[in-house]
């Protein structure tokens, strides 16, 4: 998405290209303010950027070695992380249930071999719980029953401040929240004001009509939490 379409659209949508507001900087870089200090981070609340890196835990840095405790790469933590949404054995060297447990030696595919097979998955599942993690926060994570090998972390972060992360098909939800944002910035800074002086004359700026903006976003953050859920695919991934 591109984030100058978002500012020219909200300073026409609010009229704004008419009156000069009283604040030192321009116009559009109040309304950039705006945006990526509060609808921003907002938003990701509810639709994240996704990132997911691979790393080889012998040369992550640890916080504790006893516990498991790891800092997360500096390639998952461009953005402020929300949370941890998956940790798994990559793909490309995932031998069997758990990773680095690889099949009995000699197993093949006739119907003993598949037995011993079975037989051996379940000896080691009643024998092993199986890996799992846990976000600390701080960019620190927890993992229980990992090899120190390597694993494929993925995360929920907010998105980039100039908004290309955040899909196109999201235009519309996202404009919602940020015309909010900004009625409401505008509300609290310019209702001392009647009028404001410009080339064109006065201009009133009418700031009783984003008096509501704080309840209308109240209520489209309600709905949100009521329903963004709906939105995400989940498709889990066994080891």
């Amino acid at each position: 998405m591109n984030i100058s379409r978002s500012i020219s659209s909200i300073i026409s949508q609010l009229g704004l290209r008419q009156s000069s507001l009283p604040f030192e900087e321009p116009t559009e870089i109040v309304i950039q303010n705006i945006l990526t200090t509060t609808t921003i981070p907002m938003y990701s609340q509810f639709v994240p950027q996704v990132r997911e890196d691979t790393v080889d835990l012998r040369h992550l840095k640890q916080v504790d070695s006893k516990l498991g405790i790891y800092v997360l790469p500096e390639s998952l933590t461009v953005t402020p992380v929300m949370s941890v949404t998956d940790v798994h054995m990559p793909v490309e060297t995932n031998r069997g249930m758990y990773g680095d447990v690889a099949t009995p030696f000699g197993v093949s595919r006739s119907i003993q071999g598949v037995l011993v097979h079975q037989a051996y998955s379940m000896v080691i599942g009643a024998a092993r719980s199986e890996p799992t993690f846990e976000y600390l926060g701080e960019n620190r994570i927890r993992l229980y029953g990992f090899p120190r090998t390597h694993v494929t972390i993925q995360v929920s972060c907010e998105h980039d401040e100039n908004g290309e992360s955040i899909p196109a098909t999201c235009y519309d939800s996202f404009m919602k929240l940020a015309l909010l944002d900004t009625k409401i910035f505008l509300y609290n800074n310019l209702k001392l004001y009647d009028s404001i002086s410009t080339a064109w004359g006065q201009i009133n700026l009418k700031t009783d009509d984003y008096q509501s903006a704080e309840a209308e976003r109240s209520a489209l953050l309600e709905d949100w939490g009521n329903t963004f859920h709906l939105d995400f695919d989940f498709a889990w991934e066994y080891m």
